[in-house]
């Protein structure tokens, strides 16, 4: 089988986000072969993409084939299948890798029964861009660990911030939860439609990409009391995007937070100081605002915040609470008082 080696290359990136880190399953290290696609699966997500003239079912080593195609110049590869082997030829090279002929991934089983594809609704990838660096890290409470979608609804929350937008249509698809961990890949791709299945969502791209991902099970808690607000509605300093973008440099990605860059924001009389600091140094610049009330603290992600102070500098303080809102969109932030 003649093979374009771009285009195989090609596709194996595309799927390669959907590769474990280890072989706890079998296979979940492989590039596995079916259906002219090659397939990945790790048990949280799976991804696929087509292969022109690749008619061959089986499961190969990710690493050997992605690291040897990597030092390949030819534009065209020679594939064979060959007892337990598959032979790459390639000008007066060739090299075999290890074939098994039987795909144990369980793709037919958990995501080959998609019924219905809808069209991904507006603004609803951007929503889950935004959302997932609100969600908890505390398998304790699993369901808050990743981004919920309901209806028109997509919001998350770590108990400490809730952020929530309201799409412009509700999507065709059944309510869910989709890990923050599976988001940031998902949102590397052009999705443009969407179906689900049992305990799985999936997503495809204009090329044919398919990207399914486990969804978490359990109910959602109602954050429709926790999002109403009302108190002291104040403006930021105007260069307050400027001052964190400097803050940034120095700002700590941490763990418990999907290794979100945090700053932290000190509110007092007429006064915010905005401030980071990781292991290389420290930030902190003050500005002057329109606020008498009780000392307040916070700390989000600061690239969030830059985001928000884009569109607009306006927010409300109200209690043990700071709040943030768009056309579409709001953002509460528990916040301490100046003894805490």
């Amino acid at each position: 089988m003649k093979i374009n080696k771009a285009e195989l290359q090609n596709a194996l990136e595309k799927v390669k986000p959907g590769l474990a880190g280890k072989e706890l399953i079998e296979q979940s290290t492989s590039f596995s072969f079916v259906n002219n696609r090659v397939v990945t699966y790790n048990d949280e997500i799976s991804i696929s993409h087509p292969v022109k003239g690749l008619e061959i079912k089986g499961a190969v080593k990710a690493q050997a084939l992605y690291s040897f195609l990597g030092k390949v110049k030819k534009e065209e590869i020679d594939v064979e299948y060959e007892d337990n082997q598959i032979i790459i030829k390639t000008g007066r090279s060739k090299a075999g890798l290890l074939f098994e002929k039987e795909v144990l991934i369980p793709i037919e089983e958990e995501i080959g029964n998609i019924d219905k594809w809808h069209k991904v609704p507006d603004g609803m990838m951007d929503a889950l861009k935004l959302c997932h660096p609100c969600c908890s890290k505390d398998m304790s409470n699993p369901v808050l660990t990743g981004v919920h979608v309901k209806g028109d609804i997509v919001e998350g929350s770590d108990s400490y911030q809730i952020i929530q937008f309201k799409l412009e249509k509700a999507g065709q698809m059944k309510e869910f939860v989709i890990p923050a961990t599976t988001i940031r890949e998902l949102v590397k791709y052009e999705i443009v439609k969407i179906a689900d299945s049992d305990g799985w969502v999936h997503f495809k791209t204009d090329d044919d990409t398919i990207f399914s991902a486990r969804t978490i099970s359990g109910k959602y808690p109602d954050t429709t009391k926790h999002l109403k607000i009302e108190g002291h509605e104040f403006e930021f300093p105007k260069n307050v995007t400027s001052i964190l973008e400097k803050a940034n440099v120095f700002a700590r990605s941490d763990f418990s937070t999907n290794d979100i860059s945090l700053v932290t924001i000190e509110i007092t009389n007429k006064m915010v100081k905005i401030s980071t600091k990781n292991e290389y140094g420290w930030f902190e610049e003050k500005g002057k605002i329109d606020y008498t009330g009780e000392p307040i603290k916070f700390v989000t992600g600061v690239e969030f915040l830059i985001s928000i102070f884009n569109k607009l500098k306006t927010c409300t303080l109200g209690e043990r609470k700071i709040g943030f809102a768009g056309d579409n969109w709001k953002h509460i932030i528990a916040t301490l008082t100046g003894n805490e």
